[in-house]
């Protein structure tokens, strides 16, 4: 019996390995999934998920708008939510006032590490990072940070409203449209008789061989196609591959987005070389506002702060291929967007031919007054609703400290989003009762048609874009502990601008296709002039109808939710073209 004991002990005690290596990952799975459901006080509520540290971070990267519109139903009710995604909590913004507060907080609600992560998907060397990190907002400095008072980040920032608005945006968009105007009549000669007969094409891809060479020559100017010939080409195939390189994954992984980038990087080198170059040789004389190698002037100034700082040749180059992306990639979606809805309303279209036939200046040189253009109240609501439908721009900060937020405590560290498509489809801010047609889902041209109201209009996006400029100027330079708000005097003019009733004021604040803050797009001006200027000059010149059978076959284009910014179709759109008789 004392054997039979001993034997049974014996057995029970070679069990307890067993039953420890079994117990540990039951432990481990029980903390974790005990873990997930944890929060800190006052944080907005957590979204539950199953992958321990991970969290929601493959779902996010995968489908931005898809994965936030799911958010959004597991809290239909919250102003914001909590996700897990690789051990840190990023918060969701589904509340306009939230989203307003987050942008005035300039200080607090930072910007400048996403600068710092792109420079260095980019190529930026140890110096490049040292340079960029000198007065850049950051969490937490690094111990024995080198800081000689270099403010790049700051700079550029400066810099880009001032030469994308007043005298040089004149000058931009005279040269864009002039541009445009002479690319339709090459394709639609108006002395030849074949271009009144109809031809067909597609519409999108009609419109980004126009509208992306008349910008990138405007913008960069004329020999930047001399040894890049096919950056079109180039451009729209680095666009299907640009948010893949924000996975930071190995080049093996994803060798297409890094081959399309090193030829971006390597062809702007050489653009750089030859202005260079041509300064040299005395090509360009004085301080032209635009020249054939450089472009405009603020490309050449832009650059040349680059080079002053001691950035290196290759992020110079990176930063180059971003911008040329960054201006094409997000306006001429919307181009595409206001002119199928045109396209497919013949009634529509029709009314904003005869609107713009008003802004005609002069009949016999068919020039356009760009400021009435921008103005006419049919088809600036077209454009606007293009904007609210067909725009997706998730506007990321970092939080750099623990902040109350409305209801909500933020913790320093975690990132903060304000998803600008859930605001623009909330039925809360958007759907008018009795109007079943002015559901968000739907394109609705009517919707911004508002003629009550006063002239203040946005007084509150340019408030906040003034006070969150003065908080970020202040803490760049001298690194104070976070202040008081002030607001400054100075004022801005938005592309939205007019006057609306007080609901359309409400609307207008959910309305945010070019972010808000310190980074309300800067070149949201440009983007106004090119795409109702260019649209105005093509409803002018051509006949457009729709080819039926192939609508038919192909169905109706709806915006492509897998991508950010502006929203290309998902699929083209077969129409035929002929130049009006006059």
């Amino acid at each position: 019996m004392g054997f039979m004991n001993l034997q049974s002990l014996s057995s029970v005690e070679g069990l307890v390995p067993w039953a420890l290596l079994l117990a540990i990952p039951l432990f481990a799975t029980w903390w974790w999934v005990d873990y997930r459901w944890r929060i800190a006080d006052g944080e907005p509520p957590l979204v539950p998920y199953r992958i321990p540290w991970l969290g929601h971070g493959l779902s996010f990267m995968k489908d931005i708008n898809g994965f936030t519109e799911w958010v959004r139903t597991i809290h239909p009710s919250s102003p914001a939510a909590t996700v897990q995604i690789a051990g840190q909590h990023l918060y969701l913004i589904f509340d306009s006032k939230l989203a307003s507060q987050i942008y005035r907080r300039s200080q607090t609600f930072i910007f400048d590490p996403f600068f710092l992560q792109t420079s260095g998907i980019l190529g930026a060397s140890k110096n490049d990072m040292e340079i960029l990190e000198m007065g850049a907002q950051v969490v937490s400095k690094k111990t024995n940070a080198k800081d000689d008072g270099r403010r790049v980040i700051h700079d550029l920032h400066k810099m880009t409203p001032q030469y994308l608005s007043g005298d040089s945006l004149d000058k931009l968009t005279t040269m864009f449209m002039d541009i445009l105007n002479d690319d339709i009549d090459k394709k639609f000669p108006a002395d030849q008789e074949s271009s009144f007969e109809w031809q067909t094409l597609d519409l999108c891809e009609y419109i980004k061989q126009v509208w992306s060479h008349a910008s990138i020559t405007a913008l960069f100017g004329t020999h930047i196609y001399e040894i890049w010939p096919d950056i079109d080409t180039w451009l729209w195939e680095f666009d299907k591959h640009f948010q893949s390189l924000f996975t930071q994954m190995p080049r093996f992984v994803i060798p297409k987005a890094y081959a399309l980038l090193d030829r971006g990087q390597e062809l702007s080198e050489k653009w750089e070389a030859d202005a260079l170059q041509a300064e040299k040789d005395g090509k360009i004389e004085g301080d032209p506002d635009w020249d054939p190698y450089w472009g405009l002037r603020f490309v050449r100034l832009r650059n040349e702060l680059l080079r002053r700082d001691g950035l290196e040749t290759k992020l110079r180059a990176g930063n180059h291929v971003v911008f040329i992306w960054g201006l094409n990639a997000n306006a001429i979606p919307i181009v595409m967007q206001v002119m199928i809805q045109a396209v497919l309303s013949p009634t529509l279209l029709k009314t904003l031919v005869t609107e713009v036939s008003s802004c005609v200046k002069d009949p016999t040189l068919g020039n356009l007054d760009i400021r009435k253009v921008t103005t006419s109240p049919r088809f600036k609501s077209v454009y606007l609703e293009a904007l609210r439908w067909a725009t997706a721009s998730p506007s990321p900060r970092v939080v750099r400290e623990d902040v109350q937020l409305g209801p909500y405590l933020l913790k320093k560290g975690n990132m903060a989003i304000v998803h600008s498509r859930t605001l623009q489809t909330d039925e809360e801010a958007w759907l008018v009762e009795g109007k079943p047609e002015s559901h968000p889902s739907k394109f609705w041209a009517e919707r911004f048609l508002d003629d009550g109201g006063d002239d203040k209009s946005e007084a509150l996006r340019v408030e906040e874009n003034a006070e969150a400029e003065t908080n970020y100027a202040a803490d760049v330079i001298t690194h104070p502990t976070p202040r008081p708000t002030r607001l400054s005097k100075n004022k801005a003019v938005e592309p939205v601008s007019g006057p609306k009733s007080k609901d359309m004021q409400k609307r207008m604040l959910a309305l945010r296709p070019f972010g808000g803050g310190t980074t309300l797009c800067p070149g949201r001006h440009f983007a106004t002039n090119e795409i109702m200027g260019g649209l105005a000059a093509l409803m002018l010149k051509l006949e457009i109808e729709v080819d039926e059978k192939e609508l038919a076959k192909r169905g109706v284009p709806e915006p492509d939710l897998s991508k950010q910014g502006g929203l290309f179709p998902d699929r083209g759109l077969m129409v035929r073209m002929r130049r009006r008789e006059r």
